[in-house]
């Protein structure tokens, strides 16, 4: 493949590799029944509809936004009325050790891995091993929430539509940040200890948690593993033979993309996050990893109600329908809705649901350290696109979806790379999120007497300890949570953990409960702490010596 660079030390790279099995044949009715095999293999790349956006069109906003946002690779498909409009990739799999991105390359998938999870548990259905509204306590018997009620009340349902009663992200700081400790075991025993702060069944709050559970009812059910059981009823049904439910082999590992973050100096590979070579806790939620050329298989098929594009039925257009039905309302600001042309903002089952100009658009973003990924589909329009990214880029990633999917909406042109530079800050100019003060606390109490073991019943053992510039404090399970305490008021200490790339430093303030026991509470020291770090969930008891 001849590969032409341009850019920064050469990373937009344009080169592709194209297979007939990514888009399937050309229909007879889309091109001339009598082209050479050079011309039908030149309209894979810019396709025969009459496609709002050509190759070029898509080439072109793609590499201007990695090249402004200092995004090093990506891999882009789009597909219109029955047709390829461009299935690529762009940069490099990794900075240090530069390799082209095609179609086939491996990214994380993060949170658009849900879609699977449900599409997995819809084939258990189905098949009459279980319903959506069963209970979860009857399959998995340990399952058990805060709430007696809310546990016995649980449907399957539940699991998946972000109204568990739980905070946004409740109970996150047992899946990142990587690598720790925690398995799901640790997880499904965790639940019971995470506080609930919303409404069951009324108020929207995004968990990944949940998704974990369903992907160990998955395994009671079947009598699999998650992996096992997604890699082979969903995506070796499929054909698909550049996605991994579980651990990517080292067979395929030549094709990965290594996650990356901007710093001062420049890109870097994150390294902590890169992929491991055993199942993670996180699998069912955002674990797997796909190319761009088997993602647009993926949403064809759903695009044409459970078909393949091979014609293998995976499950009934039902189904499929079941799997966007609206069940959960989710905040529509009034900037979106002008934005978006749009009245109303939902979550199905592993899927976002709205209206843009006067159509539905089904869709799903995923975030992971070092990975960004969204997948979209207008049904009205047969259209499907992928985007998958090695650096957590949210501009880019928000240009790309507004680029790629407006004009296919009817919407008026608009540069959205330069409106979400202005709105957020791009790479050249980062935005600085608002710092929260200090919160108080009522309670005076010496470094010297705050040194101990502690113990917060779903997070763990942490250690607070003298160290040579002051005091130290320590997460026994997850590693990467080690900084240092500086007093910030009585009672009131900020956690600065020594890896500065989690952007996610802390405050903790001593507390008495009622019994007159001291108690440590956390709470994040910026808005633009991800919502993941859910320091607000732990309460820290201190570990008496005798244990």
């Amino acid at each position: 493949m001849l590969l032409q660079c341009s850019g920064p030390v050469g990373l937009f790279c344009r080169g592709t590799i194209m297979t007939t099995k990514a888009f399937g044949l050309l229909t007879a009715t889309s091109c001339r029944k009598a082209i050479t095999a050079t011309f039908a293999a030149a309209l894979f790349l810019g396709g025969c509809s009459d496609s709002p956006l050509s190759s070029g069109d898509v080439e072109k906003l793609v590499e201007r936004v990695l090249e402004e946002e200092q995004v090093p690779g990506a891999a882009v498909g789009v597909w219109h009325q029955g047709e390829p409009v461009l299935l690529r990739g762009f940069g490099v799999t990794n900075v240090e050790d530069p390799r082209p991105v095609d179609s086939e390359t491996l990214f994380k998938l993060a949170s658009t891995t849900k879609a699977f999870t449900t599409a997995g548990l819809a084939l258990l259905v189905e098949e009459g091993k279980l319903e959506w509204d069963s209970r979860v306590v009857d399959y998995l018997p340990q399952f058990k929430l805060a709430d007696p009620w809310i546990t016995s009340e649980f449907q399957v349902v539940d699991l998946l539509t972000h109204r568990s009663g739980l905070g946004p992200g409740a109970g996150d700081l047992m899946l990142w940040p990587q690598p720790n400790s925690f398995d799901r075991a640790d997880v499904l025993s965790g639940l019971e200890y995470l506080p609930i702060s919303r409404s069951f069944r009324a108020d929207y709050a995004y968990d990944n948690l949940l998704y974990i559970i369903a992907g160990e009812l998955i395994a009671a059910v079947s009598g699999q593993t998650y992996e096992d059981f997604v890699q082979e009823r969903l995506l070796k049904s499929l054909g698909l033979e550049h996605c991994y439910a579980g651990p990517v082999p080292g067979s395929a590992r030549d094709n990965l993309a290594d996650p990356h973050r901007l710093e001062e100096a420049g890109l870097v590979v994150d390294t902590p996050n890169l992929a491991g070579d055993e199942p993670i806790v996180l699998a069912a939620a955002g674990g797997m990893h796909c190319s761009a050329g088997d993602m647009i298989t993926w949403l064809r098929t759903l695009l044409d109600g459970g078909l393949s594009p091979a014609g293998v039925r995976l499950f009934s257009e039902q189904t499929r329908d079941r799997l966007w039905r609206p069940v959960t309302l989710m905040p529509l600001s009034k900037s979106r809705s002008e934005r978006d042309a749009g009245h109303f903002y939902a979550y199905a089952l592993g899927w976002r649901v709205q209206d843009m100009h006067g159509k539905r658009v089904i869709h799903h973003t995923g975030s992971l350290s070092g990975m960004y990924a969204w997948t979209a589909l207008v049904p009205e329009e047969e259209l499907a696109i992928v985007v998958l990214m090695n650096r957590s880029a949210g501009v880019a990633r928000q240009s790309l979806i507004y680029g790629l999917l407006k004009p296919y909406l009817g919407a008026e042109d608009r540069d959205w790379l330069q409106y979400f530079q202005e709105l957020y800050g791009g790479a050249s100019e980062p935005y600085e999120p608002e710092l929260l003060p200090a919160p108080e606390s009522l309670v005076d109490i010496s470094d010297t007497d705050v040194i101990g073991s502690y113990r917060d019943p779903w997070f763990g053992a942490v250690e607070i300890l003298q160290g040579d510039d002051g005091l130290r404090w320590r997460s026994l399970k997850s590693p990467r949570l080690t900084g240092s305490m500086h007093t910030a008021a009585p009672g009131v200490w900020s956690v600065k953990w020594d890896d500065r790339s989690l952007d996610a430093d802390a405050w903790m303030r001593a507390e008495r409960d009622q019994a007159g026991t001291l108690v440590l509470t956390m709470q994040p020291q910026s808005r633009g702490v991800d919502f993941s770090y859910d320091f607000q969930d732990l309460r820290f008891e201190r570990v008496s010596e005798d244990g």
